[in-house]
């Protein structure tokens, strides 16, 4: 009686022109036939023998990818194991946590994909979880005969439990490999939410690392059979648990690389880039040793990590985080790759209740996981990474930024006109303010701030709640950077900088339940309206509309202090603003801290035409009290036109 892992069963799919080692039980000291069929015809064949215990590995060599049916049976004595309905084409692994694992019906666009692939020859193998569950007692050895089925691309049923981003994946690779031959491409899907990157570690593999095994142990994250399952909930998270009872079940077969979506569990700051930059590095070399069809040709590919809230105020972990990803891709361009998603809006599933941690976009993240593996893998044309910056000038009061990579050329947004987001700059103090950009020509992007006469850093897309960050070359998002390697960054975003836009994701704890949604930037005080108007418009995309409501003689408009984009207005001198409408009014700004209010008046500074002035607030001495709102306040003297419009909010350093 064959005992076999369950992936070496019906419906299979496996890399074809690869090795496939099945690995099993059988009756012992006998020999072991292992053959690969079709329509009776066998294709090839292979020997082996069982131990004193019934154990054996075969070895096939299998036939290049086409939609031939085969059978690959075993035989050890009288014992038969026979696989049907078998393919071989192009096989990856798709693994890491809750993002990768994030399922099909959970996206709101599901059953179209379900459709899309249903008349396509795509299988997926999932492996299930262990009855035991998060807590449970996770094995010490490496477990292969944990459960798993395979799962045709026709079953909408059980796809609507696998990946999202996975099946993505691969529909688009299906479709480039396709039109001039028959090639099946399907994916391993392993997955576990709230994983730690050495939970995928076989520990065996990690013993070879032995420089990252001497960090890991200071850390306390290297397993021993003394610390094994004592972390209760936590068990799940152990080092090389999630290799023993995911990835196991999966030793044999081989395949073409690894999508890999995870990361949020080691985003800690400045020493997490370095760590998790060696992670991937073992990662890889672990894997290739593995599972790599052609070791010389192994890719993995990530997605970088979207935005949500990891730290305190201002924390950039994510950035460094996804610096990672960036350093090991650009050290070894033919062994990883990486997605920047920094520019996709959140879009909440309602299915997982619009739980704000896992927004719902994986096709898009999937459609641009499968175009870095099709031109870095299958010989596409086209972008072979997203373009990084390569060189940083400082030119008097400029920083000039120079890009390599990508396919075509630098260009802000989809829209004409729109204000580029996401884009940070600072002195030698470190304190980070949103930058003036101007692009040339051959990739180079000139920035400033009037109020930073001597830049010395610039950032871009590094920043927790940084979303539709703008900047693309060709269609491709421009890669997060940041330029200060040494000291730590601490950005608070500025949203009312663009009067233009009028939301904000921002984040907030109501009890114990986080609110982390889009808010708007400004808010109406009582008696008062407050709209996006691009009809009046001086040195901006639009301006603030703020108006009177009924016969209300004071109005205004506050923006609001949230975790991130804090109000941190004791580091500079003051205020300017582009007012519009306001010969016969006061104009005031009020700064509320949990003291009370502070009253400043605006000044006007200069005539800029067309019904606009420039206006400023000095700050003057503030108090070290958390600022919670910023009101502009207009106070009228006439019954005629009762509004303001208001743009191009700067802060003077």
């Amino acid at each position: 009686m064959f005992t076999l892992p369950h992936v070496f069963t019906n419906g299979a799919l496996f890399q074809g022109n690869a090795c496939l080692n099945i690995a099993g039980q059988a009756s012992p000291d006998t020999a072991v036939t292992a053959k690969i069929a079709s329509s009776g015809t066998g294709i090839c064949s292979a020997l082996s023998k069982t131990d004193a215990d019934g154990r054996f590995t075969v070895s096939l060599r299998t036939p290049s990818p086409s939609f031939t049916r085969y059978t690959v049976t075993l035989t050890c004595g009288e014992d038969v194991h026979t696989m049907e309905d078998v393919l071989f084409g192009e096989l990856w692994l798709a693994s890491g946590q809750s993002n990768m694992e994030f399922a099909n019906d959970s996206n709101p666009k599901c059953k179209d994909m379900y459709a899309e692939v249903a008349q396509k020859t795509i299988r997926v193998y999932h492996v299930d979880y262990p009855a035991f569950g998060a807590e449970g007692a996770f094995p010490w050895d490496p477990d292969t005969m944990m459960t798993g089925h395979w799962i045709s691309s026709d079953d909408g049923k059980n796809l609507g439990h696998v990946s999202a981003l996975g099946l993505k994946f691969v529909n688009d690779l299906y479709d480039f490999l396709n039109p001039n031959a028959d090639v099946p491409v399907g994916f391993l899907n392993a997955t576990w939410g709230g994983t730690s990157m050495p939970s995928w570690f076989k520990l065996s593999e990690l013993e070879k690392e032995t420089g990252l095994c001497e960090r890991m142990k200071k850390l306390g994250n290297y397993p021993t059979p003394e610390n094994w399952n004592t972390r209760g909930g936590g068990n799940f998270q152990q080092t090389s648990a999630q290799y023993n009872v995911k990835i196991a079940p999966l030793e044999g077969v081989k395949v073409r690389g690894v999508i890999w979506y995870q990361g949020e569990n080691e985003c800690g700051g400045q020493y997490w880039h370095r760590m998790y930059a060696d992670y991937l590095r073992a990662y890889h070399r672990m894997y290739t040793r593995l599972f790599a069809a052609y070791p010389g040709d192994f890719m993995m590919i990530s997605s970088l990590i979207y935005p949500w809230t990891y730290g305190g105020s201002g924390e950039c972990n994510v950035g460094y985080l996804n610096d990672a990803f960036v350093e090991t891709a650009l050290e070894a361009p033919g062994k990883f790759a990486y997605a920047p998603i920094g520019d996709l809006e959140p879009v909440w599933s309602y299915h997982q209740g619009n739980h704000p941690i896992h927004p719902a976009n994986k096709y898009e993240v999937g459609a641009r996981m499968a175009r870095l593996a099709l031109t870095n893998v299958y010989g596409d044309t086209g972008m072979k990474s997203p373009a990084y910056l390569d060189q940083v000038q400082h030119i008097h009061n400029r920083m000039v930024l120079t890009f390599k990579g990508g396919y075509g050329n630098l260009h802000v947004g989809h829209t004409p006109g729109e204000a580029l987001h996401g884009l940070y700059i600072a002195g030698d103090d470190g304190i980070y303010l949103p930058a003036e950009y101007d692009i040339a020509d051959n990739n180079i992007l000139c920035i400033w701030n009037d109020a930073i006469p001597e830049p010395k850093h610039a950032a871009y897309a590094v920043q927790s709640l940084d979303v539709k960050c703008n900047l693309f070359c060709g269609d491709c998002p421009v890669t997060p950077f940041f330029t200060d390697k040494e000291n730590y960054i601490n950005i608070e975003q500025k949203p009312w900088y663009d009067t233009s836009v009028n939301s904000r994701w921002a984040s907030r704890l109501r009890g114990d339940i986080l609110d982390l949604f889009f808010h708007p930037v400004f808010h109406a005080i009582p008696g008062s309206e407050v709209c996006c108007d691009t009809a009046f418009k001086c040195q901006s995309n639009g301006s603030i509309r703020i108006c009177s409501e009924e016969d209300e003689k004071t109005f205004g408009c506050y923006v609001k202090s949230y975790p991130y984009g804090r109000l941190d207005l004791q580091k500079y001198k003051g205020l300017r603003v582009n007012l519009y409408n306001t010969g016969s009014m006061t104009a005031e700004l009020v700064l509320t801290t949990a003291d009370g209010d502070t009253v400043l008046p605006m000044k006007k500074l200069e005539h800029i035409g067309y019904g606009w002035d420039r206006y400023e607030a000095v700050f003057g001495e503030l108090a070290d009290t958390e600022i919670t709102r910023m009101t502009f306040r207009f106070t009228r003297d006439s019954d005629r036109f009762h509004f303001v419009n208001m743009e191009r909010i700067r802060l003077v350093k």
